[in-house]
Order: C-alpha cells, then structure tokens, then sequence
C-alpha cells in the first residue's frame, strides 16, 4: 500500500491524465524528500535563507535596469543549497507561503533602502504556482509594500507562464488586483508554455521574459533563433518589453541588439550577488 501511494504522489506531481508506477528509487526519493524537509524547518527557524540579486541590463548600453531577487540557503549542516533542490520542497509542503512572504519582505526593504540612498533600481520578485493561487495575495502583498515604505512602482512580480495557464479567468482577475497596487508584471521563462496571443492581449502585463533554453542556442540553433525572434516581434506589437535570460557570450548579446530585445540577464553581465556588492555596482 506504501508502494501504491508513492506511485499515487508521483502522478499527482506529473499533473492530470498520467500512470506511474513503483520503482524502488520512490524510496529513496521519499527519504530525501522527508530530510530536506526536516531541514527546511531548521532553516526557517534558524533565519538561514539569504537573498541574492542578479542585475539585468539595457541591451543597448548596458546599463543596469533592474535586479531580480533570488532565494539562497546557507545552511550550517549542508553549506551553500542550490535553489533547484529545495525550492520544490517548499512549494510541495506548502512552506513557501511563509518563506515567499519572507522574500517580498525583504525584497521590499531593500529597494526602498537603495532608492533612499539614491538609487532608484527596480527589483523583481518570483511567485510560485503555490503562491500565486493563494486567495488573499494581493491583500498580502499590499501590505508588506505598505509597511516597507516602498514605491509600488520599483517592484515587479515575476509569475511564470506555466502559472499564468492555469487559470486564465483567476489569472486574470489576480494580476488586475496586483496591477492596482501599482507594481509590474512579468511572465517568466516564456516560450514554455502554451500562451496565445488572445491571452496575452487580455492580460495587463509589461514584461516578457524569454527562457534561458531559447537564448542558450539562439547563435547555432535556427529553430531557438526563431523562436526568439518571433516573440520579440510579438512583444514589440503588443507594447510589451523583453528580457532575455541566461545571455553568457557577447555573440548571443549581438543577436538580441539587431533583434531590439529590451534588456538581457546573465553571466555576460553579472552573476547573482549580496546586497552589499549590489550597490558597488550601483555607485
């Protein structure tokens, strides 16, 4: 029976109209899950998770535009944590609620404080499929913007396309409400999902941010240097503005110029960094 509901998880996972069956690394997989789990805990309540930022750019100049802000774990047992290994963890056990208000809270302050010291930079903050369907999120939000003294209009909302899909009638009517606060919105990794230009002419959104798996390619894959090309063209017919993630090489940053991307993010540019070594950027 223990078999059977392991299997059962990892359909659900999977999402709607699949089968899975037992294999013994399940086991294995649920262990590893159970103890990231129980460190998680440990993390919340040690205060270990820190958030890094990762500029992007202005195509053109190569001014900085903006930063994203980025959920690190420095834990005391495991060291430095790759979000990829535990970020699904706390979406799953629903724990991002808690650590995404912590995230916002923090994001928050920081672009007020920069913007105090004269540094007007915007910052972006990721919201999970878990967070984004909860009901009370805009309420939620508003009110961290409210304590924190910020400007609605420095923050962005990063919600990914997948997320966006879900939905589109309760997508609709959220991003409106989060619209009225004043910030931006984002749809991230876009090209991955199933958008339409029906949907994205309904949506009040201002960014389009291209995935890292389109860009990677775009100078030796005519396919992804298609697909690139088609939602730039898109974006600029829809007034929208474009970001391109994951731009490592000066060849890939060429090609976005002459395709009048907006802005780029990447290792060409910078890695993801304290807040501290932000403002050595900014200065």
């Amino acid at each position: 029976m223990r078999n059977a509901d392991l299997a059962l998880s990892k359909a659900k996972q999977l999402g709607r109209k699949n089968c899975q069956f037992y294999t013994a690394d399940m086991n294995e997989k649920a262990l590893e899950f159970i103890l990231m789990e129980e460190h998680l805990l440990g993390a919340i309540k040690n205060e270990e998770f820190i958030l890094y930022y990762q500029p992007y750019w202005e195509i053109n100049t190569k001014k900085i535009a903006g930063m994203e802000a980025l959920l690190m774990w420095q834990s005391k047992d495991l060291g430095l944590i790759s979000p990829k290994r535990f970020i699904p963890v706390l979406e799953e056990t629903g724990m991002i609620i808690e650590v995404g208000e912590w995230i916002f809270g923090i994001a928050c302050r920081q672009a007020k404080e920069w913007h105090d010291k004269g540094y007007p930079v915007p910052v972006s903050i990721n919201l999970s499929l878990v967070q984004f369907r909860q009901r009370d999120l805009a309420d939620t939000l508003e009110r961290i913007i409210k304590e924190s003294g910020v400007t609605p209009q420095l923050l962005t909302i990063e919600i990914t396309e997948s997320a966006f899909m879900q939905d589109i009638e309760f997508t609709n009517s959220v991003i409106k409400k989060l619209k009225d606060i004043g910030v931006s919105i984002s749809i991230d990794d876009f090209g991955t999902g199933h958008s339409s230009l029906s949907y994205l002419k309904r949506f009040p959104i201002d960014n389009l941010k291209i995935d890292i798996s389109f860009i990677r390619d775009i100078a030796t894959d005519p396919d992804s240097a298609s697909i690139v090309t088609a939602i730039i063209s898109m974006a600029h017919s829809l007034n929208l503005k474009t970001i391109a993630e994951g731009v490592e090489t000066e060849e890939q940053w060429k090609i976005l110029r002459l395709l009048r991307c907006h802005m780029g993010q990447g290792y060409l540019f910078s890695k993801p960094m304290p807040a501290e070594d932000v403002e050595k950027l900014l200065k």
